[in-house]
């Protein structure tokens, strides 16, 4: 037997919100970490590198555009 359910938009939102502000925490540890020691990189640690640099600054997008000002992290809020 399967059961339809559906869920609002604002649930929805929410879902994306989270996640959202989860992958930009990810990304931005990731990206600390990684800067202290680029120079011992592999090259292929530095293609991810650059990647998640770029996958960074469109969370940030998307993080902002999802999120009302006083739910941002701190350095999102200008």
């Amino acid at each position: 037997m399967t059961k339809k359910f559906t869920l609002s938009y604002e649930v929805v939102d929410n879902i994306t919100k989270e996640v959202l502000l989860e992958l930009y925490e990810e990304l931005k540890d990731s990206q600390k970490k990684e800067e202290s020691f680029f120079d011992e990189l592999e090259d292929y640690q530095k293609e991810d590198y650059e990647y998640n640099k770029n996958l960074l600054e469109a969370t940030k997008i998307l993080v902002c555009y999802y999120t009302a000002y006083d739910e941002r992290p701190e350095e999102l809020r200008n």
